[in-house]
């Protein structure tokens, strides 16, 4: 399995605002040819009504009943010696009781190589059955956090029917759309907006020119080769335009 080849940090990331919105699109002709949705493109964003992607809060697995979507979180790592554990554990974000927390260590070396290093995520399934359709949704938040001694990278991916083998189309699949982040020792909240999104530079087939939010698969964070990390995340949500 193919993975990011290097991991760059960003220092810094969208913050979820209230103001209002323009420029949303309501047509058929996407970025990626017709047929595909457009990307909203916002002045500001906010939670959607139905965007709860999971709080954690009843401390299982599985995502919140909402939007049509369904699925559960999941752990990988690769096969080089690279390890993760995945709980639902305390305390969570601003208060709350639950959050989802990972840790680990990632192997030194080089995605070629097989050390891809490690990731957590989640599979949309939709109760229609076919891919799950979110170009209602302007883009995804998350409150996140470092446990001592930490490594502070990670990239959060967003993959879609181009970039994912369960799309049928890439070539050379799981260059996935994303941003890289910098996390802290505190809690913060981080915004990876869908027309920000952007696949890693040198690599996958097909290179569409973006992401196409009708047609979503998964999201994950992932963590590079060499690290040790303990992660924690929270109120994974998907955003609408502010009025």
């Amino acid at each position: 399995m193919r993975k990011p080849l290097r991991v760059v940090v960003f220092s810094a990331v969208s913050i979820v605002s209230t103001t209002g919105c323009i420029g949303v699109s309501a047509k058929h002709v996407g970025a990626n040819g017709p047929g595909t949705a457009e990307i909203l493109r916002c002045r500001a964003t906010r939670p959607a009504v139905d965007g709860l992607i999971d709080d954690y809060e009843d401390g299982n697995n599985q995502l919140a009943s909402m939007g049509g979507r369904d699925g559960y979180w999941f752990s990988a790592k690769d096969e080089k010696g690279s390890t993760i554990d995945m709980r639902m554990e305390e305390p969570g974000a601003g208060g709350s009781e639950m959050a989802l927390h990972v840790s680990g260590t990632t192997v030194p070396g080089t995605a070629e190589a097989g050390q891809w290093g490690s990731q957590v995520g989640v599979n949309f399934l939709s109760k229609t059955g076919a891919l799950y359709d979110g170009a209602k949704y302007a883009g995804i938040s998350f409150k996140a956090k470092t446990g001592p001694g930490s490594a502070r990278s990670v990239r959060f991916k967003i993959g879609d029917v181009n970039t994912h083998p369960d799309g049928g189309i890439c070539k050379t699949c799981w260059n996935h759309f994303g941003q890289d982040l910098s996390l802290t020792p505190e809690w913060k909240p981080y915004t990876v907006l869908f027309t920000g999104a952007r696949q890693e530079e040198g690599w996958g087939a097909p290179r569409p020119t973006a992401l196409s939010p009708d047609k979503l698969i998964t999201i994950n964070w992932t963590i590079g080769p060499g690290q040790t990390y303990d992660m924690w995340f929270d109120d994974v949500t998907f955003l609408e335009c502010a009025d």
